[in-house]
């Protein structure tokens, strides 16, 4: 099967069709690599939270989320439902992109100057940044 190739441009351009206009996006290579893998950073704050929940379920919603993309790897690239799913099949990044939040085991995925240069917050933590009082000064 032959392999496709998305670009940073072109990720971008996906969503902001979409409707998530806000978040940096930085190619990172995968392990093993082979692979490429596209992160999508949002700001640490609590509507960032929000607008990563909301692609999160956009790819979940659409059968693009982790647990469809755990299948189709363990299925060597085979995707099972030919194209079916919730989304309209048409353009190229619909048919290959798989999107979820990721979580603290994901940080072998991306390469050591990522993890570098990011701040990682937890759902918890920015939730409880949110839900701070705000000290009067």
């Amino acid at each position: 099967e032959e392999q496709k190739v998305i670009t940073v441009e072109a990720l971008g351009d996906f969503l902001r069709g979409k409707g998530f206009g806000g978040g940096n996006v930085k190619v990172c290579l995968g392990k093993p690599a082979n692979h490429s893998i596209l992160v999508v950073k949002f700001l640490g704050t609590f509507s960032g939270l929000q607008h990563a929940e909301r692609l999160h379920n956009y790819f979940a919603e659409n059968k693009r989320g982790r647990t469809d993309f755990e299948r189709m790897a363990s299925s060597k690239g085979k995707s099972s439902d030919n194209g079916g799913g919730g989304m309209q099949r048409c353009n190229v990044e619909e048919l290959v992109l798989y999107g979820y939040m990721g979580i603290a085991e994901d940080l072998d995925k991306v390469d050591f100057d990522f993890k570098r240069k990011c701040t990682i917050n937890s759902k918890k933590e920015i939730q409880d940044l949110a839900n701070a009082p705000v000290k009067p000064e």
